[in-house]
């Protein structure tokens, strides 16, 4: 007898090896059903539903609607943005409609608070289309032309928002409307910046008023009881810069100075 007759005869007729098969298709039938089962559970099959709108909610009431859909979420990315609240939710990803299942993380991007400032560039002595170049990323503004105003000659020579006076490097709210006073160019005279460090900061001021000059940024250092009587450590530009009338001097305050500062003898113009 051949191996062939062998196995027909002996082991795939038998009863043990009908047995053996048979159990183990039933056990495989079982295992496909309850791997159908986990995979249904798993995905949420047949559980998706269309995701809300969550635009203008605050974070609080954002919170609470996520987390009884089952979703989490995460906010990726803040704007500033007039076309809803402050404070509450600009865009969503996924968007409002698409369906999605629990579990799901949703970016949020949301409005700011506070509006963001920016500082003005230095375009004194640019041309309006140049100065409007630089301008119309953070802020509007408004050309006031004299009768004497060119296109090829006539440069920015004055900066105003409202009834005031504004200066390269200091800093206005976004979407701020600058007003741009033309003429034929600011003057070339040098004004050289004094040297403030040891200076309280009234002192400061007159020194930068007697100058004609301008106080920009004002940066606190340690705690400040007294603001006028704080001393000024740091500056920028740097002593002896050139500048042009109503350039603005940014001054680095301390309340007391931790070591004698020699301080040059300033002459006031």
């Amino acid at each position: 007898m051949n191996l062939k007759n062998f196995i027909n005869k002996i082991f795939l007729k038998s009863k043990l090896f009908s047995f053996h098969f048979l159990s183990a298709s039933i056990c495989t039938i079982i295992l496909f059903y309850f791997l159908l089962i986990y995979l249904d559970n798993y995905t949420l099959n047949g559980e998706e539903f269309k995701l809300p709108d969550f635009q203008s909610l605050t974070t609080e009431k954002l919170d609470i609607e996520i987390k009884s859909l089952g979703l989490d979420y995460e906010i990726i990315d803040s704007v500033y943005t007039d076309s809803v609240v402050r404070g509450t939710v600009f865009t969503q990803v996924p968007t409002p409609g698409t369906f999605i299942k629990k579990g799901r993380k949703v970016y949020i991007t949301l409005n700011c608070l506070n509006r963001q400032k920016f500082s003005i560039p230095d375009i004194y002595n640019k041309s309006e289309r140049q100065a409007i170049n630089q301008l119309k990323s953070n802020f509007n503004t408004k050309s006031i032309k004299s009768l004497n105003y060119s296109d090829i000659s006539s440069v920015v020579v004055k900066m105003m928002v409202g009834e005031m006076e504004v200066f390269p490097g200091q800093k206005l709210i976004s979407g701020t409307t600058i007003k741009l006073f033309f003429g034929g160019g600011r003057g070339s005279n040098k004004i050289e910046l004094p040297n403030m460090i040891g200076y309280t900061l009234e002192d400061s001021y007159l020194i930068l008023k007697e100058n004609n000059l301008n106080i920009g940024e004002i940066i606190f250092n340690g705690v400040i009881t007294d603001t006028l009587r704080a001393l000024v450590y740091n500056q920028r530009p740097i002593p002896e810069s050139k500048l042009q009338f109503g350039d603005m001097v940014d001054l680095e305050i301390k309340q007391t100075l931790d070591t004698t500062i020699s301080v040059d003898s300033i002459i006031l113009k």
